[in-house]
């Protein structure tokens, strides 16, 4: 009996993309790169170490330092640009990260590359992870912004807190207090109170971070956190409803 193609098993967060979002999206492609291919020479098409060629199918694990650097990896302004830069790393344009997360899933899907052999396909489910955990990070805008001051030596740890901002507190405790009361309608403005200020804190994160204020940043990030927790409590509200 011949022996079937190794299949790897392929987690729900990649078989998320599909070549039809290719074909129905318009985006801004990847850059071209000037690396070329080790084996057929051929350039490129993304960062990563893949060849989509039919008759080459050249593909390696990333290296530790792209699979480190997410900016690099989607080929966007980013962390290591250098201190005093004047690009700032925050400020990207969704549809151009979603275009760039599209095409390099489309060249190291795990389905293009099941029956190339069992090594091959395992790298292609890696590959697949690694852009997945790294487009979600970038495209959230709290986790973007504790990813770039990690970046910088700050972590924000699960014992950060606002206890000595005493306002914010109260305004978070306020906004609980009136969620849990709230019904329809209440509801309904309350989070759209909600979104104005995620969208605020957002502002004067990205500010911070062009300005290089990591310690404004830190408090915006840590900001964000409470309002997207609250954001989560009144989604599940409006669903019981």
């Amino acid at each position: 009996m011949p022996l079937k193609p190794y299949k790897p098993t392929v987690p729900s967060y990649i078989r998320m993309y599909s070549a039809r979002d290719d074909k129905k999206s318009t985006y801004t492609l990847h850059p071209k790169t000037k690396i070329p291919c080790p084996k057929c020479k051929t350039p490129l098409p993304t960062q990563l170490p893949t060849c989509p060629e039919q008759k080459c199918g050249y593909i390696a694990p990333v290296s530790s330092d792209l699979g480190a650097d997410y900016f690099s990896l989607f080929a966007l302004p980013g962390v290591r640009d250098g201190e005093g830069s004047s690009r700032n790393a925050f400020s990207i344009d969704p549809r151009e990260l979603r275009g760039r997360f599209l095409q390099m899933q489309k060249v190291c899907h795990p389905d293009r590359w099941a029956q190339k052999g069992e090594d091959e396909a395992q790298i292609a489910v890696n590959q697949s992870a690694l852009l997945n955990k790294a487009y979600q990070t970038l495209l959230s805008p709290r986790l973007r912004g504790e990813y770039i001051l990690s970046h910088h030596g700050i972590d924000i740890t699960e014992m950060d807190n606002m206890d000595r901002e005493q306002e914010l507190m109260m305004q978070v405790m306020e906004a609980r207090e009136e969620l849990e009361s709230a019904e329809g309608e209440e509801v309904k403005a309350l989070m759209e109170a909600n979104a104005e200020r995620v969208e605020k804190v957002t502002a004067e994160l990205e500010d911070a971070i062009g300005r290089e204020d990591w310690a404004q940043a830190k408090r915006s990030v840590i900001q964000l956190r409470y309002w997207e927790s609250f954001k989560r409590a009144g989604q599940g509200m409006e669903v019981d409803h």
